[in-house]
Parts: C-alpha cells; structure tokens; sequence
C-alpha cells in the first residue's frame, strides 16, 4: 500500500512539473516578440548587435530588435530612417572583423 501511494505522489509531482514546463515555454515563445516599437532613438555606440523580426513568421509586426551593451532588447521600426542608419552601422562592424 506504501508503495503505491509512494508511486501516485511521484506521478502527480511529475505531472505538474511537465505542467510547469510547458507554460514556461510557451511565455517564452511570446515574450520573444515584439509587440509595439520604442519611441526613442538609440544611439549606436549603446548597440551591440540586432535581430530582424518578420511578421511572416510567429510574429504580428515587422521590427528589428536592437541587443544593448546591458542586454536589453529594443524593438524597432525597420522603416524608420535611423533604424536604417544603426542597422548599416552595425552591418559595417560586422564586416571589418
């Protein structure tokens, strides 16, 4: 009888790990797009790297999302002239390494 109220207590606990896990991941999935664009211009020397994001795919918008010297993620309207200009910037330092 001990072993099998052992057995349920382990299959419950299971159970609401893999629970855990899947509701962990799908909040990652989403957190993972962009949503809405910054209002502020970022100046490229705080820029590190970016990511373009293309509303074909699992998300709503077109962005690029701009990786900061803090590890910050800002998403970003691709249409917006100094998008362009810090996506050709960190496009040439890409190159001369």
């Amino acid at each position: 009888m001990m072993c099998r109220s052992k057995s349920l207590l382990l299959a419950a606990l299971m159970s609401a790990l893999l629970l855990h896990l899947c509701s962990e991941s799908e909040a990652a999935s989403n957190f993972d797009c962009c949503l809405r664009y910054t209002e502020h211009v970022l100046h490229p020397k705080f820029i590190v790297g970016f990511t373009q994001q293309l509303a074909n795919e699992a998300c709503d918008i077109d962005a690029i999302i701009f990786h900061t010297k803090k590890k910050f993620a800002i998403c970003a309207d691709p249409k917006k002239n100094w998008v362009k200009q810090a996506v050709h910037i960190l496009s040439q330092r890409v190159k001369k390494m």
